[in-house]
Parts: C-alpha cells; sequence; structure tokens
C-alpha cells in the first residue's frame, strides 16, 4: 500500500519545483539561472506553478518569478516590507500577491502555510551597507531591482507547508543557531517536520550544518544554494553531503540529507509492504 506521494526536483541555487499528493505544484525562489541560460533547462520546462514561495527578494530567488506567476496565475507569497520594492520590478497581478509576516498561517485549500522569520546569511563584506549597496549592484543584477535586492538582504521567511495529507515540509533559511538565534530550533521541536530544505553555505561546515538540523527531527533534507559549496570552498556537494550525514550518525539522529541532480524528479513516499515481500 502507497501513501500518497511528494514529488520535487531542484533547479538552481534556492529553487525547486514540488508537486503535492494532490498534484497541486508549488515553486520556491524561482531563479534557473541569472548568469547565463541553460540549454538543459528554460523556464517553460516548469510543469507548474499553482503557488510560489519567496524566502527574500534577491534577484538569484526572483528572476523567473513574473514570468512563472503570469504563466500559471499562481498565487505569490512574499514578505510585506519587501513586497513593493519586488513589485515595482515584477508586474504580478496583485489579487494573486499575498504579503506575509512572520508568525502568520494561512489556509489554503490543499495546504496549511505558516510563516517564521528568519535571517540571510552573513554577507562577511564591510560594504553591506544601504549607503553603499545603492550605489553598487551585483553585475549580473538588472538596477530597477536594487531596492528589492537590498529588501533582501533584511527581510527573509521561513516556511512550514503541512500537506492536507499531513505532510510537514519546512524551508529554512540562514546559518547555524549559534550565529543566529533559537527561534527556529525551538519551533521545529515542536512541528517535526518529515522534510527540510535547508540552506548550505560555505560559512559554516557541514557538521555545523548536521547539527542544527538534528533538532528538527526530520527525516530528510535537501540543501538550498549548494552551487556556493563549489565555488568558495574545495568540497564538492557530495563531499558536503557525505560529512553531514557522517555527523547524523554520531549524533544519533535519523536525519539524512540528499544531494538531487539537477532537473530530476525524485519521489518521497511511505509505503507498506508485507514482510515476505520485502
Amino acid at each position: 500500500m502507497n501513501i500518497p506521494s511528494i514529488k520535487l526536483r531542484y533547479i538552481n541555487y534556492a529553487c525547486y519545483e514540488i508537486i503535492l499528493p494532490n498534484g497541486k505544484e508549488i515553486v520556491i525562489d524561482p531563479c534557473i539561472n541569472y548568469k547565463e541560460p541553460d540549454p538543459k533547462f528554460t523556464r517553460d520546462d516548469f510543469s507548474g506553478a499553482d503557488y510560489i514561495l519567496l524566502s527574500h527578494t534577491h534577484y538569484d530567488h526572483t528572476m523567473d518569478l513574473s514570468y512563472l506567476a503570469n504563466k500559471f496565475n499562481s498565487k505569490v507569497f512574499i514578505g510585506q516590507m519587501s513586497m513593493m520594492a519586488d513589485l515595482q520590478f515584477d508586474d504580478i497581478n496583485l489579487d494573486n500577491v499575498y504579503p506575509v509576516s512572520p508568525m502568520e498561517t494561512f489556509e489554503m485549500p490543499d495546504f496549511r502555510l505558516e510563516v517564521f522569520r528568519g535571517k540571510h546569511t552573513f554577507m562577511n563584506n564591510p560594504t553591506n551597507v544601504v549607503s553603499k549597496r545603492i550605489g553598487n549592484q551585483n553585475q549580473y543584477f538588472p538596477a530597477g531591482h536594487n531596492m528589492a535586492d537590498i529588501w533582501g538582504s533584511m527581510e527573509y521567511m521561513d516556511y512550514m507547508i503541512t500537506t492536507n495529507e499531513n505532510i510537514r515540509i519546512f524551508i529554512n533559511g540562514g546559518g547555524p543557531n549559534k550565529f543566529f538565534y533559537n527561534n527556529i530550533a525551538e519551533s521545529m521541536k515542536k512541528a517535526s517536520p518529515n522534510i527540510i530544505f535547508r540552506q548550505s553555505s560555505s560559512k559554516y561546515t557541514p557538521e555545523e550544518y548536521a547539527q542544527t538540523v538534528a533538532s528538527y527531527h526530520a527525516q530528510l533534507v535537501f540543501p538550498l544554494h549548494q552551487d556556493g559549496i563549489e565555488r568558495k570552498t574545495n568540497m564538492t556537494v557530495q563531499d558536503y553531503v557525505d560529512r553531514a550525514n557522517d555527523e547524523f550518525l554520531k549524533v544519533n539522529s535519523f536525519t539524512r540529507m540528499i544531494n538531487p541532480k539537477k532537473y530530476e524528479w525524485y519521489e518521497v513516499s511511505m509505503t507498506a509492504v508485507k514482510e515476505n515481500s520485502l
């Protein structure tokens, strides 16, 4: 007997496409590649986007927002402080925009969405102040998106999706608790998500990553922004994942980290079979 499954695939940066058991689709932080097109995957290759969740409004998380939202008539969830800065750049039907604040809950037909305050990972850059960033736009980001990118460093949202089948999916950014705060770790002790999409970073070790995630008591964790690992460290993503999984074992956690291949579908399900058929 198969319990209805979740399907998902990793696109790039922090972007995943998720298909819920009822067939509705969620896209997280829609951006395929802000530097150059990838012939293996284009915006037309998304199979759907009934809902779009934005953790924050940096361009490498929102580049394909307008296209998908208008193509699929998506419901778009976006931080209320960042919203106007981004929507002056992205033309989206305002009827489909859901401004969110921490500790809000949205009861949608296809899932319950809970919102938590997050924080962007540290930039470690002395010029990371508003006065300097206004005139120092990333060379790959369009000038008209400037204020949305500044707000993207300030307002960050984490999300808990609870499907109608009671599958709990947590989308989580930021660094280890010791560098930020313990609100999320304490909240997740109560929520006990099954699946986590969790920010990885060159700024903290795989062991620190695993120690943070282990406190959430999830079964599976998929990385976000793993592209930065290979660009900024001497590790491969698989090295990072292997070390994190070794640490999970050391701290007696049943959580396991997955290293998804780009654009390939994965299915997460619960299955019951007769013992003699194993």
